[in-house]
Parts: C-alpha cells; sequence; structure tokens
C-alpha cells in the first residue's frame, strides 16, 4: 500500500515558510555522511532525476493509469539534502518498527530527536516519543514537523510500505490518476512530487520507503548516481548529467576497468547515462562516475571516494578508490 499527503495549498503557495535549523554544511558531491545516505536512498534519488530528465518514457510505460501524463516535462535535477536524507530514513524506521504507514507520526517526538537519531535511537517509542510512549502528548508529531525538527524547511513528503528502491519508486510513479488536471490532487501527488518539485529531496529507507522535499538548492554537475540491482551477475550504473553543454566523455570505473556510458534519457544537457556493468555476482567492487565537461575537465560522482556493488557487507560509500584507468578515466 502507498500513502499520499495532501499538498495542495502547499504547492500552490510554494513550500512552508520556516526557519532552517542550522547551516548546510559544505560537502564534496555524493560522499556519505555516517552512513547517509544508503544504497537504497541513491537509487530513488537518481531514479526520480532520471525520470525528471525525459518524463514522457516513463509515462509511455504507465500509459491509462497516467491520465495527466502530457503535464510533465523535462525538469532540472533535485539536489540532495542531508536533512532530508535523515528525517526521511527516521520516519522509515519509525514507521517499521511501530508497524504503521502514516505520514504523520505515531507520538509527539522528542524535540532532539534529530540529535538522537540513528545513534543512540533506532527509532523506537522508547526513546523517540515524549513520555516513552507510542501516543499523542498532547498531539502527534505531523510530518512537516518532523522535518522541521531535523533542520528543514518541509516542502512534501512520499511513503511507501516497499522495501525494494525500485519497487517503491514504480509504485510513486505509477499510481492511477483519472483526471488529466495539471495539478497536485491526492491521485497523483506522488508522481507530481517527483516530476514537478523544484528544489531538493532526500530518501529514506530503513524497512519502508520515504522521500522528503524542501526548498531549491545549487545543482552540481553530476547531482546523482548508482546502481541496480544491488548485487547480480550484471547491474544497470546510472548517473545523471546537468549543465549549459553536454559532457565529452561519461564512464565509470569499476574496479579500475572503465566503462563507457551512453545517454539513455533526456538531452546531453539534462540527461540519464547508463552502462550495464558485468562480472559483480560476487565479492564487493568500488566504482566512481566520471564525466568531462565541455571545457575537458574532469568531473566525478562521488567527488571524492567511491560507491560499492555488493552485499551489506560492501559499503554503500568508501573513502578509498578504485586505481585510474585509461582512457581518460580518472
Amino acid at each position: 500500500m502507498t500513502s499520499a499527503r495532501s499538498l495542495r495549498s502547499l504547492i500552490l503557495a510554494g513550500v512552508i515558510l520556516v526557519p532552517v535549523l542550522g547551516p548546510a554544511r559544505a560537502l564534496a558531491v555524493g560522499e556519505s555522511i555516517n552512513g547517509f545516505p544508503n544504497w537504497a536512498e541513491r537509487v530513488l534519488h537518481e531514479w526520480m532525476n532520471r525520470a525528471r530528465v525525459d518524463p514522457q518514457v516513463e509515462m509511455a510505460a504507465c500509459g491509462s493509469a497516467c491520465a495527466d501524463a502530457a503535464c510533465y516535462g523535462p525538469m532540472p535535477p533535485l539536489a540532495w539534502a542531508e536533512a532530508l536524507n535523515h528525517s526521511a530514513r527516521f520516519h522509515s524506521a519509525n514507521m517499521t518498527i511501530q508497524g504503521y504507514l502514516t505520514h504523520n507520526s505515531s507520538c509527539t517526538l522528542v524535540s532532539n530527536i534529530s540529535q538522537l537519531f540513528p545513534g543512540s535511537c533506532d527509532g523506537s517509542a522508547s526513546c523517540a516519543c515524549v513520555g516513552g510512549v507510542n501516543a499523542c502528548n498532547p498531539s502527534c508529531t505531523t510530518w512537516a514537523q518532523r522535518i522541521v525538527l531535523f533542520g528543514a524547511v518541509a516542502g512534501g513528503e512520499v511513503i511507501s510500505s516497499r522495501s525494494d528502491p525500485n519497487d517503491a519508486f514504480y509504485r510513486w510513479l505509477f499510481e492511477t490518476a483519472s483526471t488529466g488536471t495539471c495539478q497536485f490532487t491526492e491521485a497523483n501527488g506522488h508522481r507530481w512530487l517527483i516530476l514537478a518539485w523544484r528544489g531538493t529531496v532526500g530518501a529514506g529507507m530503513a524497512g519502508r520507503a520515504v522521500a522528503d522535499f524542501s526548498s531549491s538548492s545549487p545543482i552540481a554537475k553530476i547531482p546523482s548516481g548508482s546502481h541496480y540491482p544491488q548485487q547480480a551477475a550484471s547491474v544497470e550504473a546510472w548517473a545523471n548529467w546537468y549543465d549549459a553543454a553536454g559532457p565529452m566523455s561519461a564512464k565509470v570505473n569499476v574496479d579500475g576497468v572503465c566503462w563507457p556510458m551512453a545517454l539513455r534519457r533526456g538531452s546531453p544537457q539534462n540527461g540519464a547515462y547508463m552502462a550495464t556493468i558485468s562480472g559483480v555476482a560476487t565479492g564487493c567492487h568500488r566504482y566512481y562516475f566520471s564525466f568531462k565537461d565541455s571545457s575537458g575537465a574532469t568531473v566525478t560522482y562521488p567527488t571524492t571516494g567511491s560507491l560499492g556493488i555488493g552485499d551489506a557487507a560492501c559499503t554503500s560509500w568508501s573513502s578509498s578508490r578504485p586505481p585510474v584507468c585509461g582512457g581518460g578515466c580518472n
């Protein structure tokens, strides 16, 4: 089951105007911060940006279920936000542990939950709820209030009971809407946020799937990238490019071997590039994306370190990198 929250007034009027708690960190793009984001969260982020460069590819696959298909055109990528990642993963963990599926929390969250999760609080009621009980005192914390507690501006949220990122994403994107109205509705709310929202996103997966949306932020040339499935004989590695000009080259360095990437969605300036990587059914394989922009400068994702193809023991991000491979893959 997938649930949507009514955000009609939010989207028509813009984001909720609330103070951001604390300055944003200046970080290299794509780095993990204490395990945020994980592999599944990176997939959700990349799948959103992949869909946004040419929504009509996805709408054709959706068919008659997406009556509002004509409403969606190419959009800039969504930048990743650390605070939203924390808020979304906490809600995923909180729903999974406490056994519910709604946007609002099932209790009044403690005011310092952003400092407690995930280090000393895993999302259980005993540490996350005021009074240590799964009850509202005096009222349950709303989804927007939770996002603010984690230090971000509340813009929107989508949730799903699905634990696989690909499954959860397409449950959101292909939800049934019988009207072609080009605005947010209860029926198409997940799809509208994914394809039409302008700003930032942070996905959370600790059992159930959550994605929180907020206000705009600068967009990196490679704003997102990941691979799917987590491990198999062959996996697809996807990365998005966003710049005034297309890249001179696009490659992914896997264990020191360069795999050329091809533009599969969108335009060279705002597109999703893909390579199929084989021979990775076992073990842990480190990789990073390496593009050259129109001036010949190398742009990598993550900016430092590498991502991992492998089971849960293969970390989503590591500070180590594969050796430089030939053909300009740095």
